[in-house]
């Protein structure tokens, strides 16, 4: 079995998804074509069965005045639906999951909300962001709960050897931006950091199809900050510890109150996360990681209703990969421990979920098979099973051909099952966890192949759908997602070309209508070209109509939209660069959700330092 390096190993260091990376001194590292959150484990992004998008630091860097969410949908066919511009809740669909079934992750830790289920990823900014990996279809048997529509792991910035870099912009609506940091290391010590902030005049986030609307500003501004550092011990043992934390203010327009007065509010969030590791190497056949970690999401808010909601979930590891003269084996046992405080009295505000799993990854003659069985003990809806398999098989002369099968679940929220009742709402802690059957068929090309291409399609059912029938939560409805993705990227005539794009038919299989908030087709299309110092790219990101009701009402429909967006980078010199970066460059109006601008055109300058 081929070996990693120490360095590369090391960095399995993490919990749940705690495939992060950190800063390894004993070598330099290049991630370009590995990726750690499909098996657990480092791969070459060409050997995964599964369907990975890698967005790097030179795409974020590109995509100028974008949010996470923006980001993801150009870069990974990513749906999403916003309440309006910067700061505003962004909920993120992954094949037609809703945003409560696709697990987010930030160096492999937990951040998402216990009562509500999602994660803020509208308070993630990209200037923290090194990389992401985008992994779709069910990884309950890796991750447990909320992975029935994939993983999406942020990596936040670092450097495994000595930098200083740092980046200030000024764009539409006053939008400022400032970030820096630096990597420093030795033979037995690495550390990165890196801080900034953001403050933008944005418009109001509704719109007069909005109860609520008020057309005044709804500003927003944001501060965050990370650290990694690790330590070799000896030989055979690093220990690392990785610590981010990142602020938003977001104004927004409270609803009008018993006169008709409507006030300017404004939500505080605060998502953070630390954990330490130490990898161990007992043998060159057999490595250990043990992890320890927290994080954190406390959503303050102010003005005409104030309220305060703060989950922490304590996360713990131990993790075994074994060689074998094909491939690994992974053992791995896991607790998380959520606890939620706040001003609104639940019934019960502790929850801990105990999990095991076992993995392989075998390679034989150009095939590869993946395969992993989880079990997690919940103590309030006890224990489940889900389990995975992927096959794939060089088609000589064509393809490879490869196909996965799994099953996940995702458990209800503390809302769910322990808010607080009123005329309106009552609890219900009879909920059984949600649970997927999935299915995909995905041919790609020959990673040698000048031409990069992939077709997949898939069928996902979702059983005991959580649907509000008044007054409480009930598992009632079905849901089956069925669809098709393709992607292509390819250079021709100079230009580097890359498109892709989506067709589903994401269905209430009790009721026929659509899913809240997904269109049947979406994609993008880009062409990029760079000569000496300068490049140039434009493209289009578009999507067809989708309702935002569980009925299709007629006034929740929102008509498809396409919106252009340009960039042009001046590399000054080796450490110098000056971007110009221009998103719905014609200033298409359209709304993700009823009653909620999307951001109108924008335009952002941002000069860069890196000694990289």
């Amino acid at each position: 079995m081929k070996r990693l390096p120490l360095a590369g190993v090391a960095a399995l260091a993490g919990l749940g998804a705690h495939a992060q990376v950190p800063v390894v001194p004993t070598a330099p590292q290049t991630l370009d074509n590995v990726v750690v959150t499909a098996i657990r484990s480092p791969q070459a992004q060409d050997q995964a069965l599964r369907d990975v998008t890698v967005i790097n630091r030179g795409d974020i860097e590109a995509a100028g005045s974008l949010s996470l969410a923006e980001l993801l949908q150009r870069f990974a066919l990513v749906e999403f639906r916003a309440t309006g511009g910067p700061g505003q809740p962004t909920g993120l669909f992954l094949r037609g999951a809703n945003a409560a079934q696709t697990l987010v992750l930030v160096d492999g830790l937990r951040v998402n909300s216990a009562t509500v289920g999602t994660t803020s990823v509208e308070n993630i900014p990209l200037d923290m962001i090194e990389r992401i990996e985008v992994v779709k279809g069910p990884l309950s048997s890796l991750y447990g709960s909320d992975a029935m529509g994939g993983v999406i792991q942020v990596f936040t910035r670092a450097g495994g050897k000595p930098r200083f870099f740092a980046s200030a912009g000024f764009g539409s609506d006053r939008d400022e931006r400032a970030s820096a940091g630096f990597g420093t290391s030795d033979a037995d010590t690495a550390i990165s950091f890196a801080m900034g902030g953001r403050r933008v005049d944005a418009p109001s986030a509704t719109n007069a199809r909005n109860f609520c609307f008020d057309p005044d500003r709804d500003p927003y501004d944001n501060a965050f900050a990370n650290l990694q550092a690790s330590y070799k011990l000896r030989p055979e043992e690093v220990i690392a510890l990785t610590a981010f934390v990142t602020r938003g203010r977001t104004h927004f327009d409270g609803c009008p109150d018993n006169q008709g007065r409507i006030f300017d509010d404004r939500n505080i969030q605060t998502i953070s996360g630390a954990r330490l590791a130490s990898s161990m190497f007992f043998a060159p056949w057999w490595s250990s990681r043990l992890v320890v970690g927290q994080g954190r999401d406390k959503l303050e808010i102010e003005g005409s209703f104030p309220s305060r909601f703060e989950t922490r979930q304590d996360q713990a590891g131990w993790i075994n990969e074994f060689g074998t003269q094909v491939g690994t084996v992974m053992a791995g046992l896991e607790t998380v421990r959520q606890s939620i405080t706040s001003d609104t009295v639940f019934s019960t505000t502790r929850r801990n979920t105990n999990s095991g799993f076992l993995a392989m990854n075998e390679t034989w003659k150009g095939q590869r098979l993946e395969a992993s069985i989880r079990r997690d003990r919940d103590e309030q809806f006890g224990d489940r099973n889900t389990g995975s398999v992927s096959y794939g098989a060089p088609w000589p002369g064509i393809a490879f051909l490869s196909f996965t099968y799994g099953r996940g679940f995702r458990a209800p929220t503390f809302f769910d099952l322990y808010a607080p009742s009123s005329e309106f709402y009552v609890a219900n802690p009879g909920l059984r966890p949600e649970k997927s059957t999935s299915r995909e068929l995905s041919l790609r090309s020959d990673a040698k192949s000048n031409l990069h291409w992939r077709l997949a399609g898939f069928d996902n059912r979702i059983e005991d759908l959580i649907t509000y029938v008044f007054p409480t939560e009930m598992n009632v409805n079905r849901a089956r997602i069925r669809g098709v993705e393709a992607s292509v990227d390819a250079a021709w005539l100079g230009v580097r070309w890359r498109a892709s794009l989506a067709a589903q038919r994401p269905r209430d299989e009790d009721t026929g209508k659509f899913l809240q908030g997904r269109a049947q087709r979406f994609g993008t299309f880009e062409g990029s070209y760079g000569r000496q110092e300068w490049s140039v790219a434009a493209g289009v990101t578009a999507s067809g109509e989708r309702f935002d009701s569980t009925d299709e009402s007629p006034a929740s429909r929102l008509p498809g939209y396409a919106t252009l967006f340009a960039r042009a980078t001046w590399r000054i010199d080796r450490k110098w660069a000056l971007d110009v970066t221009a998103a719905n460059l014609l200033d298409k109006r359209y709304e993700s959700a009823v009653g909620y601008d999307a951001p109108r055109r924008g335009v952002f300058l941002n000069l860069r330092f890196d000694t990289n």
